[in-house]
């Protein structure tokens, strides 16, 4: 997650996170009628593949008090460590459940038969999967957040995170609460949101640096 720096480096970041996000919305207004074909043969074949015991696991690692807990433990903690940006990081990914509302209230698409595990604010629409927003968010701050910025250890903890990430989105599609492409638009607006998270958190960094070479 090497970040690319100064001005040009933060534009770039925000037009990336903006082309997610109507991708996003784009995605969600194709796929809001009856579930395209992919998205039943996908489903039908985790369904079959992944053990009961399995989704539930990941399925818990997505719900929204696991996700609350890190996100505030997080910002403490780095925090305490003297690092508010990527402190007030944290709290901004915790943020992302509200856009995900929007999104989800927008789109309005119905959940699979079957889907019971419904978390939300307003909605129980299907589009996008929050369990997936939230994965991404999280780990991808905790990656951030908690291993160095170069060398083996951080492309080990991006390899995991990816890893938990698919996994927890498999066991949503496996255990019937989200279609494939509800999956695949909470990966996309998780990247975004979390792509907004490290964009504040850069900026806060290089005003703070700013301030600290300057005389008092």
């Amino acid at each position: 997650m090497n970040r690319p720096s100064g001005a040009p480096g933060r534009a770039l970041a925000a037009t990336f996170s903006f082309g997610l996000l109507a991708i996003v919305f784009v995605l969600g207004v194709a796929v809001r009628g009856a579930p395209p074909p992919i998205d039943v043969a996908l489903a039908d074949t985790l369904a079959s593949l992944m053990p009961s015991s399995a989704t539930d696991v990941f399925n818990f690692l997505g719900t929204l008090p696991v996700f609350i807990g890190i996100g505030v433990v997080g910002a403490v903690a780095q925090w305490w460590q003297g690092r508010q940006p990527i402190a007030v990081a944290f709290l901004l990914g915790l943020c992302s459940e509200f856009v995900t509302t929007l999104v989800k209230v927008v789109i309005d698409r119905p959940r699979p038969p079957g889907g019971t595990d419904v978390e939300g604010f307003i909605t129980a629409a299907s589009y996008p999967s929050g369990h997936s927003v939230r994965l991404v968010v999280m780990t991808g701050l905790l990656v951030v957040a908690f291993t160095p910025r170069q060398g083996a250890g951080r492309w080990l903890a991006i390899g995991g995170a990816v890893i938990l990430v698919v996994l927890v989105g498999f066991a949503r599609i496996a255990s019937h609460e989200h279609w494939p492409t509800d999956v695949l638009g909470g990966w996309l607006l998780g990247t975004a949101w979390l792509t907004v998270c490290l964009l504040i958190e850069r900026t806060r960094r290089a005003r703070d640096a700013t301030r600290g070479r300057s005389p008092s």
